[in-house]
């Protein structure tokens, strides 16, 4: 079994992807037949995640202030396409469609990264610091 490590890549004041939701990601990604998907915000999110992440948002401008319409799938997809595993980007792009009505996650996987995906002994780690600055780990289970 060959293990990559996923780490999601810059400064925020708080990473929105948790583990189980990157894990459903890499599932869709696993079973997809192109490297390019569109994926409704509800197969990856937990139900009422969105609604409080924008809560969230509203209470903090500091932290809003820094996305163009202040909305939460704009975090989570800022998010999603700073990913990497072993150094290397996980996406080409990441966007956000109709974040009003049915959102949807349009990404396009890089070249590497759905291949090692698509590969049946491959098994991903998702690697963070914790608030006090150590790092932990934690192996993705699949669906």
């Amino acid at each position: 079994m060959k293990e990559y490590r996923i780490k999601i890549t810059g400064k925020y004041d708080v990473i929105v992807l948790s583990p189980k939701m990157i894990a459903a990601l890499i599932d869709k990604i696993r079973h997809s037949d192109t490297k390019e998907l569109v994926i409704p915000a509800e197969d990856i999110l937990p139900q009422g995640y969105a609604e409080y992440l924008n809560r969230v948002l509203d209470a903090n401008a500091e932290v809003a202030k820094a996305l163009p319409d202040r909305n939460a799938y704009t975090l989570i997809a800022e998010q999603i396409k700073k990913m990497q595993f072993n150094e290397k980007d996980c996406f080409d792009s990441v966007n956000v469609t109709q974040p009003e009505k049915i959102p949807q996650l349009d990404v396009e996987a890089s070249e590497d990264f759905y291949i090692v995906t698509k590969q049946g002994n491959s098994q991903f780690r998702y690697v963070f610091q914790n608030e006090n600055g150590e790092e932990v780990s934690v192996i993705l289970e699949y669906l």
